[in-house]
């Protein structure tokens, strides 16, 4: 134990040292670094282990030391790590690359290993000093980690004593679907039964809320614990409470570091020729629209926001009379990450072809009136605008008359007084 310490001691002061010479030789500007506290998980247990990892972002470093702090009365420091020494809640670490800055960091620099004690929220700080390839000082941003200990009850616990409102039998809808991430698209409708989701890497779980509309009917969710990096499948199963219908409701999660290559947006959606309802916005997956009953094929324009993503339309020739379901697909880069975007197409049969004819010819008729009904009294209002303007020109000439013959015979009378 003694050889041990000792050997710690030295490595400090050689570090101290070190450290020393780096700050005698520093520049004038310093290079910016993020520093990251991560971990393997948000939420633990009392007896439960987690790992805390120290992340450097956007430059490499050749040496730092630093010291971590945490909540003694919430953690046991369970690693057993060389160049470190715990004094307390805080754990001291030193290292510098012997290579003279050839075997610089970046990313993950260590990992320490805790033991949770007690329940509560107990946050991980940390503060240091960092240096690059060339010996200077790093300007470090850094930002703490917070992880809770045992879970609390959250809004979706006092949410769930919420009933339905629909007592009928045979439903099986849900009424609520609600996660605690943000992020789910679409906006949620009992009629819609595929959402998607894309979230961090540090993400495990997703707490769900689902409540049906028949408070008796039955629920039961899977898949969304333990979630993996890549694709996930939240499945929400309804059996209405006479055991005739059922409803399956799917959340399709990306659990991914990259979110740009998990993109499955569109752009842009459009159908030549042809309405959606409701107007596109890349956040709604589903849509209506009529066509003609002479159309059969359709003209789709769907363009990604990650040009890199793949589209796929099915469903846009052979169009019968009636309901018809188009289909874009979104491939996202990643290769696996998908959307279906979904427009209900109905094409008009003859009579109803002829009956929406008339519709339009109705209102048509009905705008030419209208307009012809502005046109004259546009006409009306320039006529009496003229007429006014005739009548206001006739009175001031008039005036303009009578002011001059005054003038006139104001002129003369002055002159026979003058004569006399």
């Amino acid at each position: 134990m003694l050889k041990k310490g000792l050997r710690i001691i030295i490595i400090f002061f050689i570090i101290a040292c070190i450290c020393n010479c780096y700050r005698m030789n520093i520049a004038y500007g310093k290079d910016k670094a993020t520093i990251i506290l991560t971990s393997n998980q948000d939420t633990i247990e009392i007896g439960e282990e987690i790992e805390i990892t120290v992340r450097i972002e956007e430059v490499k470093t050749s040496a730092y030391d630093f010291s971590l702090y945490f909540d003694t009365s919430k953690w046991d420091y369970i690693s057993n790590i060389e160049n470190t020494n715990v004094i307390g809640n805080r754990i001291l670490f030193v290292w510098f690359d012997e290579k003279g800055g050839k075997g610089a960091k970046e990313g993950d620099l260590i990992t320490f290993q805790f033991r949770a004690k007690e329940k509560g929220l107990a946050t991980f700080q940390l503060e240091g000093d960092f240096y690059d390839q060339n010996g200077k000082s790093l300007e470090t941003e850094v930002k703490e980690k917070q992880v809770r200990i045992g879970k609390e009850e959250s809004d979706f616990a006092k949410q769930e004593k919420e009933e339905g409102e629909n007592s009928q039998e045979g439903n099986a809808n849900l009424q609520v679907l609600r996660l605690d991430k943000e992020g789910i698209t679409p906006e949620f409708s009992p009629e819609v039964h595929e959402y998607y989701l894309t979230v961090s890497t540090n993400v495990k779980d997703i707490e769900v809320l689902a409540i049906t509309e028949n408070p008796k009917a039955t629920i039961q969710i899977t898949g969304n614990t333990n979630l993996q990096e890549g694709l996930n499948r939240i499945v929400i199963q309804v059996v209405s409470s006479d055991k005739t219908q059922s409803n399956t409701y799917t959340i399709e999660v990306t659990k991914t570091q990259n979110l740009e290559l998990a993109n499955t947006n569109l752009e842009i959606l459009a159908i030549e020729n042809v309405l959606l309802f409701p107007p596109f916005d890349n956040s709604q997956t589903n849509y209506q629209a009529q066509i003609p009953n002479q159309q059969d094929t359709l003209h789709v324009l769907a363009i990604p926001e990650n040009e890199q993503a793949i589209v796929s339309v099915t469903g846009k020739e052979n169009l019968v009379v009636g309901n018809n379901f188009l289909e874009i697909v979104v491939t996202a880069p990643n290769g696996f990450s998908k959307k279906k975007y979904q427009v209900e197409v109905y094409r008009r049969n003859e009579e109803e072809e002829k009956k929406y004819q008339e519709e339009k010819q109705l209102e048509k008729n009905a705008l030419q009136e209208a307009y012809q009904v502005e046109e004259l009294s546009n006409q009306i209002e320039e006529v009496q605008q003229t007429s006014t303007k005739e009548q206001t020109k006739k009175y001031g000439l008039i005036f303009v008359g009578i002011a001059i013959s005054t003038v006139i015979l104001f002129v003369i009378v002055r002159w026979k007084s003058k004569l006399k």
